[in-house]
């Protein structure tokens, strides 16, 4: 009896320690770790370079007050995605570009990015010679320029816009960014493309179709097919779709994207800044 009463007691004493060893794992157990990505949903002024930038400043250091270290702006919101109007004389519009990155409004942007120590993207004009580039510009914390990319797939703006010719992949703090910008999203090889070069991160400043109709189903698909969150950023929208093809996140923020210059301030300059915090790889 002696004896099974030992063998009884050390069996007791073993369930409680692999009990006590569980719950600590549990209690220790290390939350995913994630980035707070902002979405700057702002409507355009076309052709005022100094109007949209004075009215993004606000929202970009909101964004980093909230948490985020990865902002984002819409296409082109520097210009207002001048290129949809034809009727602007070609070199008004052309003089909307500016080189990147010494022009004047990527310095005030890389000094914006470097206070605020956040990584900014932006959609921009850029002049390249003669060439002009519907252009997204990855800043990194210390105001640097770390990457940029241009606008592929550009149908009617390929009459006044220059293409670009690869899906490049930036490296970030946060990990390996994709910037497809607009309708490079519809392209599937395209997005594809990003992933087969590394990224972790797909973000997508836009201006083109918004909402569940004619947008949504279009990420899910981009999503679905890569396995990859998609952060969609647009005038009138902020979407993120997620790796199994459902949304995440969505909001449809008013029904314009572009607004009079006496619209700014009124309801229809409907605005805000909104965040998603993306799982990162372990």
């Amino acid at each position: 009896m002696r004896q099974f009463g030992c063998v009884l007691t050390a069996l007791l004493l073993a369930l409680a320690l692999n009990s006590t060893h569980s719950t600590d794992a549990s209690e220790t157990a290390v939350p995913a770790k994630t980035v707070r990505v902002a979405g700057i949903v702002l409507k355009w002024l076309r052709t005022d370079k100094a109007a949209n930038y004075r009215r993004a400043e606000p929202l970009i250091r909101e964004a980093a007050a909230g948490g985020a270290k990865i902002v984002c702006t819409t296409e082109c919101f520097l210009d207002g995605y001048a290129i949809a109007d034809k009727s602007i004389p070609l070199e008004e519009y052309r003089a909307l570009g500016e080189p990147i990155p010494g022009g004047e409004y990527f310095q005030r942007l890389s000094a914006l990015a470097k206070e605020l120590r956040i990584t900014l993207i932006a959609g921009m004009l850029e002049a390249d010679g003669e060439a002009r580039f519907n252009t997204a510009v990855v800043i990194g914390p210390d105001g640097t320029l770390i990457g940029k990319y241009h606008k592929q797939f550009l149908e009617h703006e390929s009459v006044r816009n220059t293409a670009g010719t690869e899906s490049s992949v930036i490296a970030t703090a946060h990990g390996k960014v994709g910037v497809m910008i607009c309708a490079d999203r519809r392209r599937p090889e395209l997005v594809k493309d990003f992933c087969d070069r590394g990224a972790d991160i797909l973000i997508c400043p836009s201006g083109g179709m918004f909402g569940p109709k004619s947008n949504d189903p279009i990420l899910q698909a981009r999503s679905k097919e890569t396995g990859k969150h998609i952060i969609f950023v647009h005038p009138a929208e902020f979407l993120v779709t997620a790796p199994d093809g459902s949304i995440a996140q969505q909001t449809v923020l008013g029904d314009k994207l572009l607004i009079a210059p006496d619209e700014a301030g009124q309801e229809a300059d409907s605005h805000r800044v909104f965040y998603f915090d993306l799982p990162l790889k372990p």
